[in-house]
């Protein structure tokens, strides 16, 4: 919502904080499309004529929704009835009160969305030329449009997510991915993370039952279905030259924008399927998962030289010269030309993500990070190189907000993130679900790792992005194969 729009609600409700506002509004503003649009997002229901309609909202609208914002604007003058008066606030409201730097006579005839706007400036342009300069008619244009196309992704989400079929992700995630990405181009995630929110209950509820299941099968001929499943995948390929890229921590949403900069300057097809991350969804498992090719030792030391030391063991394993295979941690790539399994992990993008707010920060550093061109030229050197190139990520990531941060006793020897943590053997369940349940959930009941809720982080305050968690934002990532 903007500013603008949180103005209007605080003086129409904050007052006396009561949920039932009858408003005086003499300048009729209240009622345009714009304004109740705005009021909309906020749950409110707006309602306006004569004090008989008054009566009939107040006897059947209110009375049935006690707990809902309920909005009635008055037409004309007239006595509110006392057991009505006693039920509602009385506001008298004023658009002009808004803008106190500019002519009043000039300002109302402007539209909600250039109200919107000049609100917004505090009074620091000179509204005169502006006008003449036709500015605003473009601001109008572009509020308008704006709503018209968040309003078409929301359908279009709506309609993909009726059915979804977790078990096989691959067409939902493509579809959800574009229109997330759009969402956030267009400013309006802090709207849409409701939706996304819905889904998320869904996937969790499937992943209590269904995890299982995608853990235990057995890789495709087609696609992996999970990490463990990459290398298996890479070594049934015909090709003579195969590269793994993994970029650790990249959203599906990331990385459309990656393939979409990929094509644009390379020339080159990308083809998207959906698989599983690691639970927890971190590194020291995700990611060692995809470079042992099996399920991953929580004994491990996450660095690049074990990493490098995974990747060989396993093609040796597959009857793979040494010679033959290359591990790179970042950097430019610089092999030999005699390798044929070649893996590389880019970690530039995860750093950037732990370093992002939210997802309008990690939105703007995802594009100076491909605008960068490292990623580019190195992808541009394997397909050079006549390499077939595949892109995944060890996990995706959210944007967080604090819950509290775990107290001392049940970090001591816990494996942990802000958005998991694995209870040591002496620690007692009881006691932890005694303090953080109802934050706090289980994919398998057994065992003893516990997930942050929803979007919440083990954290005392502020907002940031990570991963580590069973979102499906998390969990959910792309492998791609490209082709010249």
């Amino acid at each position: 919502m903007s500013k603008f729009s949180q103005a209007i609600f605080n003086k129409l409700f904050l007052p006396d904080g009561k949920k039932f506002v009858v408003a005086r509004n003499r300048d009729g503003l209240l009622w345009l499309q714009g304004c109740r649009t705005a009021l909309d997002g906020y749950g409110v229901q707006v309602f306006h004529g004569t004090s008989l309609a008054l009566r009939i909202v107040r006897e059947t609208v209110v009375k049935q929704n006690p707990d809902k914002f309920i909005l009635f604007v008055m037409t004309g003058e007239f006595e509110i009835l006392p057991d009505i008066a006693r039920e509602c606030d009385v506001v008298n409201f004023q658009f002009r009160s808004f803008f106190p730097h500019y002519p009043w006579d000039t300002v109302k005839h402007l539209t909600f969305e250039q109200k919107e706007w000049l609100y917004e400036q505090k009074g620091i342009v000179d509204l005169d030329i502006v006008l003449k300069s036709g500015d605003f008619c473009d601001i109008a244009y572009e509020k308008t449009n704006n709503q018209r196309t968040y309003e078409n992704l929301i359908k279009n989400w709506d309609y993909i997510c009726s059915e979804i079929d977790f078990n096989r992700p691959t067409d939902w995630m493509q579809k959800a991915g574009e229109i997330i990405l759009s969402v956030i181009e267009l400013g309006r995630w802090n709207d849409f993370r409701s939706r996304v929110a819905e889904v998320n209950e869904r996937f969790l509820e499937f992943l209590k039952t269904g995890y299982i299941n995608i853990v235990s099968s057995t890789c495709g001929t087609k696609y992996p279905r999970i990490v463990t499943q990459v290398l298996p995948f890479i070594h049934r390929q015909p090709e003579e030259k195969t590269a793994l890229v993994v970029i650790d921590g990249m959203n599906w949403w990331q990385s459309l924008m990656l393939t979409r900069y990929l094509e644009d300057k390379l020339s080159v097809r990308s083809t998207y399927d959906c698989i599983y991350a690691w639970l927890p969804s971190v590194t020291e498992l995700s990611r060692q998962a995809i470079f042992r090719g099996d399920i991953p030792s929580v004994n491990y030391v996450q660095n690049p030289a074990n990493e490098e030391k995974l990747w060989k063991e396993f093609w040796l394993q597959k009857g793979v010269a040494t010679f033959e295979q290359y591990y790179q941690h970042a950097d430019m790539i610089k092999e030999e030309s005699s390798v044929k399994r070649l893996g590389y992990v880019a970690v530039e993008l995860d750093n950037m993500m732990h370093s992002s707010a939210n997802y309008t920060y990690l939105h703007s550093n995802t594009k100076n990070w491909i605008e960068e061109e490292e990623i580019i030229a190195n992808i541009k050197h394997l397909l050079d190189g006549g390499y077939k190139v595949f892109i995944t990520t060890d996990h995706g990531n959210i944007d967080a907000t604090a819950y509290k941060k775990l107290g001392q006793r049940d970090k001591l020897g816990a494996d942990l993130s802000l958005r998991h943590i694995t209870l040591p053997n002496a620690a007692d369940k009881g006691l932890f679900k005694a303090e953080y349940g109802e934050h706090v959930v289980q994919v398998d009941s057994d065992s003893k790792t516990y997930y942050a809720r929803g979007k919440e982080a083990f954290m005392n305050s502020g907002k940031c992005v990570t991963h580590g968690g069973t979102h499906w934002l998390e969990v959910l990532i792309p492998f791609i194969k490209l082709e010249k």
